[in-house]
């Protein structure tokens, strides 16, 4: 970082200091601001090449955190090129699906900047299997995804069910390979990724990190869900494994998600327990868990090992007064820093809180280093399981989205704003993480 860009980085610190709480507006609805983003649309039309790609200088990394004009959404136009400090581009896809479930989901690839569909690829058909999807996970070097299926077969003497990897590459305009499973890409069980844990892919891209299950779904009492780590090689197909060591007596215990800090060493994780819920394995519902009850802690694990248990990593940030409700955590893209979403303010009696923030702290410490995203959260918003953040494998860009009205709506984070995906909004499908 040059002095000119240390200085900017602690001006723009200080001017995000400054904003008060009392001032904070709500989440915004795409339906209520149709004709506002049609006037800010006009009013950007006249930027120049260059001037586009200053503003992109200004959000790379969420390096500078800007909260001057918090709550705000827009439908900005991102630039899909790296500057000319060598930092990494801004994601030119994003991948979505269309389609009802369990089978006929269509994977889509599409421009961020349009929203064009750049590739398709139709859900695999397997005879004697079932499959559901799961999650969609971006790979570095803009082209690249992997789609997990939850797969089934009735057998007569038993119930089989695994989890599958497939690849999807981009191959030209309008074209890409067919999905194909990778080598490595069976796992035994259900990984829930689409409702209780997530997937992601290392920086290098030679390692596929993923949450899978270690107990029976069909049992309400069993001691987890999404409670394991499983990384994939993607070169030989070899896996390792973490798990056990974080149960607590009488409690759930999910792992919402995982991330990878961008040396590739390690994985950071976000640990949920909650009380046994009688319908429901996510705790989401109050701001304390189902029955009273809701515990998180953010923690890392070395990948050097071979596997383990999920307590032999470091403890990197623990719920407390400053950081009451843990919503979201993932890796920061640089040493020592997390990204997280935080729930505070007022709750209610149905665990719904007033105040939604995106922060940048320093793990271990819990210092806050700045403030990418601040609202005032209003209905579904402000429950812990409603809101989310992931990363594009660089760790530089975030995704935002929320549970509103109809639906959920996503966008990326820059400028202390909420810049929409070129989608339809709310969209009616499964989270959008992967660009």
């Amino acid at each position: 970082m040059t002095r000119t860009e240390e200085r900017l980085r602690d001006a723009l610190r200080t001017s995000a200091g400054r904003v008060r709480d009392d001032r904070l507006r709500p989440l915004p609805d795409p339906a209520l601001g149709a004709e506002h983003r049609a006037r800010r649309a006009a009013r950007w039309a006249w930027l120049t090449p260059v001037a586009a790609a200053a503003s992109v200088a200004l959000i790379v990394g969420l390096a500078v955190t800007m909260a001057g004009r918090s709550g705000q959404a827009t439908r900005g136009t991102p630039v899909a090129s790296g500057s000319a400090n060598g930092t990494v581009g801004f994601p030119a896809y994003f991948a979505d699906f269309t389609g009802s479930m369990p089978g006929g989901l269509t994977l889509q690839v599409r421009s961020t900047s349009t929203g064009t569909m750049v590739a398709s690829a139709r859900f695999p058909v397997v005879r004697g299997w079932q499959l559901a999807l799961d999650t969609v996970a971006a790979a570095p070097g803009a082209g690249t995804f992997y789609v997990s299926y939850d797969a089934v077969h009735l057998l007569k003497s038993s119930f089989v069910e695994q989890t599958w990897i497939y690849r999807l590459s981009i191959t030209g305009p309008a074209s890409a390979t067919v999905l194909t499973r990778i080598k490595g890409g069976e796992i035994g069980g259900t990984s829930l990724l689409g409702t209780g844990g997530t997937m992601v892919v290392s920086p290098d891209g030679t390692q596929l990190a993923l949450t899978a299950d270690t107990a029976d779904q069909l049992n309400v009492n069993s001691p987890g869900w999404a409670d394991k780590i499983v990384i994939i090689d993607l070169l030989t197909g070899a896996h390792r494994v973490w798990q056990g060591g974080l149960y607590r007596s009488g409690k759930t215990f999910t792992i919402p998600d995982i991330s990878w800090t961008q040396d590739g060493r390690s994985l950071v994780f976000l640990a949920l327990w909650c009380d046994f819920p009688a319908a429901s394995n996510l705790c989401i519902g109050t701001q304390t868990g189902s029955n009273g009850y809701r515990d998180t802690q953010v923690r890392s694990l070395s990948v050097a090992t071979g596997g383990g248990a999920l307590g032999s990593g470091a403890l990197l940030l623990t719920q407390s007064a400053r950081y009451p409700v843990i919503a979201d955590a993932i890796a920061g893209p640089e040493a020592g820093q997390l990204n997280i979403v935080v729930l505070s303010g007022h709750a209610s009696v149905e665990g719904t809180w007033s105040k939604v923030a995106v922060e940048r702290v320093a793990a271990v410490s819990g210092a806050l280093l700045g403030v990418a995203y601040r609202a005032t959260a209003s209905g579904g918003e402000g429950q812990p399981g409603n809101v989310g953040i992931s990363a594009d494998p660089s760790g530089q860009y975030l995704l935002f989205s929320y549970g509103g009205r109809g639906g959920l709506y996503t966008g990326w984070i820059g400028q202390g704003r909420l810049h929409f995906l070129p989608v339809k909004q709310p969209y009616l499908g499964l989270a959008i993480t992967a660009w």
